[in-house]
Order: structure tokens, then C-alpha cells, then sequence
């Protein structure tokens, strides 16, 4: 009868464990990052913050995106301005025709979504009047 509880106790713990070894850690964390970069004609900025409870992905996040002509306004004021970015997010772009200023911005806000890694390197690909250029965006400043 001794060994029988001995075993169930056994049982017992051996499943507190594995439960304790599974289950996800919930500690809460922001991230905010600023990335930033620039090529012959064109310089990016993305602005990312995100909430969460686990380590895989948030519970919400904001993200402002802007792409800014470095020449005069008149070289692409009769033009379309097509532009996307990847990160580890997801992809995302869109095109201005022709763009209202030098500036083309954009911003949401979203429940969910992947981590962003804060050390990945951001491609930003602009095309405009024939040309095309890729920006790299990395890492400004993180919070």
C-alpha cells in the first residue's frame, strides 16, 4: 500500500514539472524602435512600438512609416511613387500618384502580430520615374 502512494506521488510530480517546463512565460514588455535610413534620392524612418504578454508576439502595436524625397518637389510631382518595406512584421507598401508633398507617410495601429526584431536590417524598395532604389533601414534608437 506504501509503494502505490509513493508511485502516485511520483506521478504527481513528474506532471507538476513538465506542466511548469510547457506553459509559457507571461512577463509584460514594450518595445519602442526607431529605424532609419537613406539612399541617393530617397530617406526612411519607421517608428514601431508594441505591448505584450508573451514572447512570440503582441497584444498590440503602433507603427508610423515615412519616406521622404531628398530633391526638389518638382522631380516627382507628375509622377507614381511606389514603395514597400519587409520586416520580420510582414510586408507592406503602397504608392502615391502623384505624392501631395516630398513626404509620403503612413501609420496604423493592430492587436497581434509577430515580434519585431529589433536588429534586423529593414529593405525599403522605392520606385519612381523609371528608377528604383532600396534603402536599408537599421536600428536608431530602442527603448
Amino acid at each position: 500500500m506504501i509503494g502505490v502512494r509513493y508511485q502516485f506521488a511520483a506521478v504527481l510530480f513528474i506532471c507538476a514539472l513538465l506542466t511548469g517546463c510547457t506553459s509559457k512565460e507571461t512577463k509584460p514588455f514594450v518595445h519602442n524602435y526607431h529605424y532609419y535610413g537613406e539612399s541617393t534620392h530617397w530617406a526612411a524612418t519607421m517608428l514601431f512600438s508594441g505591448k505584450g504578454n508573451t514572447s512570440d508576439h503582441y497584444n498590440e502595436n503602433q507603427k508610423s512609416f515615412l519616406l521622404e524625397y531628398k530633391g526638389d518637389y518638382e522631380d516627382i510631382s507628375h509622377s507614381v511613387v511606389r514603395y514597400s518595406y519587409k520586416s520580420s512584421s510582414g510586408v507592406e507598401g503602397g504608392s502615391e500618384s502623384p505624392p501631395g508633398t516630398r513626404y509620403i507617410r503612413t501609420s496604423e495601429k493592430g492587436t497581434g502580430g509577430e515580434i519585431q526584431d529589433k536588429d534586423e536590417i529593414i529593405k525599403v524598395t522605392v520606385k519612381w520615374n523609371g528608377q528604383k532604389e532600396i534603402i536599408p533601414m537599421k536600428i536608431k534608437s530602442s527603448k
